[in-house]
């Protein structure tokens, strides 16, 4: 049985893994997973925020603490 792991599955509702680079889930556009800048969305995308987004350091993040916690 698997078991979901929260801030994993509040991530992926925003973002997709796509090789070696995350898309946002509403507009497409793409950044490398080694790109420590902001992640810069379309134009006229509901997810462009006035704060900036990083979603590689996040995701680096929660991994980290999926994998202190012993869950990974």
């Amino acid at each position: 049985m698997s078991v979901t792991y929260l801030p994993l599955e509040a991530w992926n509702k925003h973002w997709i893994l796509d090789g070696s680079r995350v898309r946002c889930r509403l507009c497409g556009s793409a950044q490398g997973l080694t790109d420590a800048g902001a992640f810069s969305h379309a134009l006229g995308c509901k997810a462009r925020s006035v704060k900036a987004q990083y979603p590689s350091q996040e995701l680096a993040s929660i991994l980290h603490q999926k994998i202190q916690s012993g869950l990974f």
